[in-house]
């Protein structure tokens, strides 16, 4: 990663706290201010990256080399709070979340932010309204009952916009109440990876022999424009990882995503991020960050 840019920043900001630190010690009862970075993680499995390699112990499957830790590690003085969570949809955000196979609750994620937040990144929304069953798995099974036609595209023509438009909703409400929780925090929204490019035509033949592949692709593609549109409307940040992905698709030479079994070597959990992914997504957040806010 190549840091040195932001790094001198937040030098740069250190030593001006410093010195007005210096400036009212004639004050006994003045007190220094905090100079480190809070930074909150908010996020479903493709933030958490489940197994890449040690994972929590609280049910959420969150990796200790996640692109949350990567970032964090990075940065000068930062505290990093990642309540990112496998399975996670919108909604914990604000409410609990239930992990049936874990028979556990984790708090609403928004309980990790308050007033002196200062970097947040919220990655979320595929595991809405069913989304990623309906856009992906549940095309399998289309296709094996209709081999020769293609089913996922007659079943989703209509289904997919509507669950986008509730999904997008959804995620505009939470963001504003994130900003509310955080008004002093620099929020960014980061998207997906690409689940398939068109090279991986040539490769998923259980898809592409029903036409289902481009379908498949393009509900992807309109789920990564929809979170676009809802950080666009609530006036935030976005990192394009989709558009970062191109030619790390699943069936790739170098995927980005696991394909149907886990990574031996990584540990990296079946249709999640490998590890190379975490990496590119945290130099995405950290090039943004050298850069300064647009007003």
């Amino acid at each position: 990663m190549h840091l040195s840019g932001y790094r001198a920043t937040v030098a740069a900001l250190t030593v001006l706290a410093v010195s007005a630190s210096v400036a009212g010690c004639d004050d006994p009862a003045t007190t220094p201010p905090d100079t480190g970075l809070d930074y909150v993680a908010i996020g479903d499995s493709y933030t958490a990256a489940p197994d890449i390699p040690v994972i929590s112990t609280d049910g959420c499957h969150r990796s200790d080399h996640n692109y949350p830790q990567l970032v964090a590690r990075e940065l000068d003085d930062v505290s990093l709070r990642d309540v990112s969570c496998g399975g996670a949809r919108t909604d914990a955000v604000l409410q609990s979340q239930r992990i049936q196979t874990e028979n556990r609750v984790q708090p609403p994620q928004i309980g990790a932010l308050d007033a002196n937040t200062d970097i947040v990144t919220v990655g979320l929304g595929v595991n809405d309204e069913g989304f990623v069953v309906t856009a992906a798995f549940g095309c399998l099974v289309l296709a094996e009952r209709d081999p020769r036609g293609a089913p996922c595209e007659k079943a989703n023509a209509r289904k997919v916009p509507r669950l986008l438009e509730k999904i997008q909703d959804r995620y505009v409400e939470t963001l504003n109440a994130i900003i509310d929780r955080a008004p002093n925090a620099r929020i960014i929204v980061v998207g997906d990876p690409r689940l398939l490019d068109e090279t991986g035509e040539r490769r998923v033949q259980r898809l592409r022999a029903d036409g289902n592949v481009d379908c498949v692709r393009d509900s992807y593609d309109r789920f990564n424009e929809t979170i676009e549109a809802a950080a666009a409307e609530a006036g935030l940040e976005y990192v394009d990882v989709a558009a970062a992905s191109e030619g790390h698709d699943i069936c790739s030479d170098d995927p980005w995503i696991n394909g149907k079994r886990d990574d031996e070597t990584t540990g990296a959990a079946a249709y999640h991020p490998t590890p190379a992914e975490q990496e590119a997504v945290a130099d995405l957040i950290l090039d943004l960050l050298r850069r300064p806010l647009a007003s």
